[in-house]
């Protein structure tokens, strides 16, 4: 009997397509079929095309002999495991009692603790100088192994994170907050009224400076190797208003400095330029702001600002303030903020109608204006 001559190439390659979409227990039995199919020679021509040993083929035939017609199993005995319980190498730490001996004393040398909490270590090793102390020590490891032992070591890449709290703050009472301003939201949401969240983002500073980020240019772009203040040419003070219900907004992009009468004066702008027209009925308004800088909520010099804005606009306003350190949970932050900031991102900011350009293409930016002082 003659060896079988084989499929054309296209075939072959769709072959081959198909078997490396499927898992390996599919992939061995598929083979089989397939050798099953041709006959004499299958097993060596279905091994060589699909890249696989012939023992795999074997195997592949094995199992679809044992196959129950009823319920057909895979050799786990799982439907959501492949392979059976106990397979490959073991971990080299439990067969190498001298690699784990090494192990522990480089940790050892290179981690420290807190002298109030044993639970919380930190080292000064990553995967690469583990590997690197070990092989001194005479035993050879790759990267991903010594970032694997760390791991178990419950070493971790991790980021500091601000949590410790400067100041006394009751969580409940804090809570219940948080809670009070939502009911205003939904009531005045409601009503009809409008909900405007107001902050000013962080100052940027003008000129040839760096700035975190990457864009797209022709050729490259320098700047001072250092951010000194007295390097810039100006200071940008952006003030936002926020729309919670609408999801518009409306900047200003001051060049002096962020005072209560600042703050006042930008939502005037806002108000009477782009927000009137969209509440013409509307003779109440509620503000959301931080706890702290120029709209501070003890500051008597801003609460006199608001009512000299509230006889000016002819508009009843409702002030709620955030708790303190949560600044955060402000919406025109992560609404607004975070889109300008991903706009100025790489770019070098040494005017503020350059500022106001990129502005002008943020989402639900609805109007902004520049050089407000």
């Amino acid at each position: 009997m003659n060896e079988f001559p084989g499929y054309d190439p296209t075939h072959e390659q769709l072959m081959r397509r198909y078997s490396r979409s499927l898992p390996e227990d599919h992939r061995r039995r598929y083979a089989a079929l397939e050798a099953e199919k041709i006959g004499y020679g299958g097993v060596s021509y279905v091994a060589r095309v699909l890249g696989m040993s012939r023992a795999t083929v074997h195997s592949g035939l094995s199992e679809l002999e044992q196959f129950d017609d009823d319920n057909p199993q895979r050799p786990s005995g799982k439907p959501d495991r492949v392979r059976r319980p106990g397979a490959g190498r073991p971990p080299r730490l439990e067969v190498d009692a001298e690699a784990q001996e090494q192990l522990d004393e480089v940790l050892e040398v290179h981690s420290a603790g807190s002298p109030t909490d044993e639970h919380v270590r930190w080292t000064d090793l990553n995967p690469g100088r583990l590997a690197q102390q070990m092989l001194e020590r005479g035993i050879t490891i790759s990267r991903n192994t010594a970032a694997a032992w760390l791991d178990q070591a419950g070493f971790r890449r991790r980021a500091l994170r601000k949590e410790l709290i400067t100041g006394v703050v009751d969580p409940q009472e804090r809570d219940a907050q948080f809670r009070y301003i939502a009911a205003l939201r939904r009531q005045a949401q409601h009503k009809g009224i409008p909900v405007f969240s107001v902050d000013t983002k962080k100052k940027e500073l003008l000129g040839a400076l760096h700035r975190r980020g990457t864009c797209y240019s022709r050729e490259e772009q320098y700047v001072y190797d250092h951010d000194f203040r007295h390097l810039a040419d100006g200071v940008l003070v952006p003030h936002g208003v926020y729309d919670c219900v609408r999801n518009l907004a409306f900047m200003t992009l001051g060049t002096s400095c962020e005072t209560s009468a600042f703050v006042c004066d930008a939502i005037a702008l806002a108000w009477i330029t782009h927000f009137q027209p969209l509440y013409p009925h509307a003779r109440e308004a509620l503000l959301l702001f931080d706890c702290g800088g120029a709209n501070a909520a003890r500051s008597l010099r801003f609460k006199e600002d608001l009512i000299a804005l509230s006889a000016r606009l002819d508009l009843r306003l409702r002030i709620a303030h955030y708790p303190p350190y949560t600044s955060k949970w402000n919406p025109i932050e992560h609404r607004l903020f975070s889109q300008i900031e991903r706009r100025w991102r790489g770019l070098i900011l040494d005017t503020p109608q350059k500022a106001l350009s990129t502005l002008e293409q943020t989402p639900a930016l609805l109007s902004c204006q520049s050089e407000y002082a």
